[in-house]
């Protein structure tokens, strides 16, 4: 008679993280009685890091928690926080920082009471939402109180509401990425070439977002 041979332990185990991720996402999707988050337990599967796993558990927790508490809310809410609800859950399967996790996690929370928010706005969210840094969402919710940010290798302003960072720094850097993403833009060249930049009208909505 042929014996059976028994799965490896790393086997048992693989198997067993995936079934307790999986059921943590039903549980988000069942809790919620929402149909955005039904796709929770299928992405749960491509995760390939254990590290990363063990992190997305642990916000599926949090949002499960979430959720259930804002019954009343989530059954209101508007197409244009469905699309920015939908896309940043999509975002905490997309993200390895812990800190922007957080930051996932409170855009979660926060979308539920932006009521007035419109389809375009929406769609701009969700695409920074997806691709902004935790060093950038820090950088704008640290400075977003300066009128004025220029990128200069010497100060050369005493004006008080404007900060000036070295293009050189990496808060230059982070700068260079939020011009890309939009959150900043030009407001005038100086007389030595340097860029002064302010941020756009969207940060308002970004940082209510991003409050935690």
């Amino acid at each position: 008679m042929t014996k059976r041979s028994l799965p490896s332990p790393s086997g048992v185990e693989r198997a067993a993280d995936s079934v307790l991720t999986e059921g943590a996402a039903t549980l988000v999707a069942a809790l919620s009685g929402n149909p955005l988050v039904a796709l929770l337990p299928v992405l749960t599967n491509a995760l390939a890091s254990g590290r990363q796993k063990a992190r997305v558990e642990a916000t599926i927790e949090e949002l499960t928690a979430e959720l259930d508490a804002q019954r009343v809310l989530l059954r209101n809410i508007t197409d244009a926080q469905y699309k920015l609800l939908n896309e940043t859950i999509l975002a905490i399967f997309q993200t390895t920082d812990p800190r922007k996790l957080e930051y996932l996690r409170a855009a979660v929370r926060n979308e539920l009471a932006m009521t007035n928010l419109v389809p375009q706005e929406a769609t701009f969210l969700s695409r920074i939402i997806r691709d902004i840094s935790a060093d950038e969402a820090a950088f704008v919710v640290e400075n977003f109180s300066h009128r004025e940010i220029q990128i200069a290798d010497i100060d050369l302003s005493d004006q008080p509401s404007r900060l000036v960072i070295s293009p050189a720094s990496k808060e230059g850097l982070i700068a260079s990425g939020l011009v890309a993403l939009g959150l900043l833009v030009s407001e005038a060249i100086t007389w030595n070439g340097s860029n002064i930049l302010r941020f756009s009208d969207i940060v308002a909505k970004l940082i209510v977002l991003l409050r935690k």
